[in-house]
C-alpha cells in the first residue's frame, strides 16, 4: 500500500515554533492564528503529516513564522505514528495523544479511527508507524 494511497497531500502553514519531523504525525488546527500544530490529547486531528516540514537554508526545521507542511486530510487508511508500549489488535479504536502521536488511551482524547494492521502488534518505541482507518474520526 502506498502511503496515503487515493488522497493528494495538502499544504499548510504551521504555528510559528512547531516542527514536523518525518510522515504519521496528527495535525490539528490552530484556531488562534489559523494555522496547524501538532494534536494535544485533547484536539480533534484533521489530517496526518506528509513528511518533515520546511527547513532553513542550513537544513534544520524551521521554526519562524511561515513554516509548511504537507499532509494527508484524514478519511482513508494512513499510516499513523503510535506512541511507545501502545498493544494494538485489529479493530481496535485508536485515538489522537500528545505530540501528534495516537495510542489507546481514550479518556478525554479524540478518536482519529480503527486500527486495521494484521493480528495483534506492540509499538516498541514512540514514531512505530500503524495503519489506521481515518474514515470515522472525530469531529467534535
Amino acid at each position: 500500500m502506498a502511503y496515503g494511497e487515493g488522497a493528494d497531500p495538502r499544504t499548510a502553514t504551521l504555528k510559528t515554533g512547531t516542527t514536523v519531523s518525518g510522515p504519521g504525525l496528527l495535525l490539528t488546527n490552530d484556531s488562534t492564528n489559523n494555522t496547524l500544530d501538532l494534536t494535544a490529547a485533547n484536539e480533534i486531528a484533521i489530517g496526518v503529516s506528509a513528511g518533515d516540514s520546511t527547513r532553513d537554508v542550513d537544513g534544520t526545521l524551521q521554526t519562524a513564522a511561515g513554516a509548511t507542511v504537507s499532509y494527508y486530510p484524514l478519511g482513508g487508511v494512513l499510516m499513523v505514528q503510535s506512541e511507545a508500549s501502545q498493544t494494538y489488535t485489529t479493530g481496535l479504536l485508536v485515538y489522537a495523544q500528545a505530540s501528534g502521536l495516537c495510542g489507546t488511551t481514550s479518556s478525554s482524547r479524540k478518536l482519529i479511527g480503527v486500527y486495521v494492521g494484521t493480528g495483534e502488534t506492540t509499538s516498541g518505541s514512540a514514531g512505530d508507524m500503524i495503519p489506521v482507518m481515518t474514515a470515522g474520526a472525530a469531529t467534535a
